[in-house]
């Protein structure tokens, strides 16, 4: 039980640093494409945006300890991530103006929360192929010393 408290402390240290990571280069990318200006909502109220950022970070990346429970299936596990993930990054988004909500304008919320689950996907995505790439490689080596035991026989 001691491994899983150390485990999920780890995913939700890797949650706070990409969800800041990220929130770093996104007011880059705002002020590239808009200048100083463009980053004025965010710096004037920055304490609760990067909290947001934190928190966003934390239910994407801390909740991906799902992975590690055997016990549930792949699509089991990625519907829960992507509901909390989701669950916590829209409203928050929402609340601190990520996102414009124009509740008279119902289709511009709905393309929103579209576009978002586009972003988790591919973001999954990413993770998904690059630790499937890992596992491949890892099991290639296993392959490999399998065949040249210690005593330097080939079975």
């Amino acid at each position: 039980m001691k491994n899983i408290w150390k485990l999920a402390l780890k995913y939700i240290y890797f949650g706070i640093s990409y969800g800041c990571t990220f929130f770093v280069l996104i007011c880059f990318a705002f002020f590239i494409a808009g200048g100083e200006a463009s980053l004025s909502p965010v710096l004037d109220d920055f304490v609760r945006q990067a909290l947001g950022a934190i928190a966003v970070g934390v239910a994407c990346g801390g909740t991906a300890i799902v992975y590690q429970f055997r016990r549930l299936s792949l699509l089991a596990q990625t519907a829960i991530h992507f509901i909390i993930g989701m669950g916590v990054f829209f409203p928050t988004a929402i609340h601190l103006g990520w996102i414009p909500f124009y509740p008279e304008r119902a289709i511009y919320t709905v393309l929103q929360f579209l576009f978002s689950c586009g972003i988790f996907a591919a973001i999954w995505a990413c993770f998904y192929f690059f630790n499937r790439r890992e596992a491949r490689k890892i099991n290639d080596r296993l392959k490999e010393l399998e065949q040249y035991p210690e005593d330097g026989q080939i079975k």
